[in-house]
């Protein structure tokens, strides 16, 4: 069962819900947090590595377990949408300071479990990046399915550059650290989207 359409923009919130769906046993609000953290770290490599876009809040959804998912995977392999020639994506994964809120159960200072949910996305990409080569076949073969989104060599290479392949794990990892840093620090972009994107279906006629 998903939860209302408010409410799955808003982990904050969310995260309130869940406590009263569950009386406030502190057990089952922690395991909410940590299903919370395990979906966020599993989504945020995945749609880097796919250059999944058109990511806005209205495909961010959450259920009362605390996972996260996303839905609508229409752009992907870096085939991002473009707003008067401006590319929509500007960061390399969504990763806002309201899933930071979540992830550090509400405390600022609970730096301890958010290095935790870094370490998850690390070795999710670690893993990714070890069976690139499969990867890469497998979209490679999947070239003649029609998709219009994969249909050249240049979508296949999207692929094996967000899994570096040819470089070793040391540099990829350290090439993936520079990407997360980079979409929490640049977080405020996908606000700013995520607002224009209500505005615009707001006003809808």
């Amino acid at each position: 069962m998903l939860m209302n359409k408010h409410v799955r923009k808003n982990p904050t919130l969310a995260l309130l819900l869940i406590s009263l769906i569950f009386f406030l046993t502190r057990d089952k609000l922690e395991q909410a947090i940590e299903e919370f953290t395990l979906s966020c770290a599993g989504y945020c490599v995945a749609t880097y590595v796919l250059g999944i876009g058109d990511r806005h809040n209205d495909n961010i959804m959450i259920r009362e377990t605390g996972q996260l998912f996303h839905i609508d995977f229409g752009h992907f392999l870096g085939n991002f949408k473009r707003k008067l020639g401006i590319n929509r994506e500007r960061v390399p994964f969504i990763l806002t300071y309201d899933f930071v809120h979540v992830i550090q159960q509400g405390r600022t200072n609970n730096s301890e479990k958010f290095e935790r949910f870094r370490e998850y996305c690390e070795r999710a990409y670690k893993i990714l990046c070890r069976n690139g080569t499969l990867f890469v076949n497998l979209f490679a073969m999947m070239k003649a399915a029609g998709l219009p989104e994969l249909t050249s060599f240049k979508d296949i290479q999207y692929l094996k550059d967000s899994l570096a392949l040819g470089k070793s794990e040391e540099e990829a990892l350290k090439n993936f650290k520079v990407k997360f840093n980079e979409a929490l620090r640049e977080s405020w972009k996908t606000k700013v989207n995520w607002m224009m994107h209500s505005l615009a279906k707001d006003n809808r006629p």
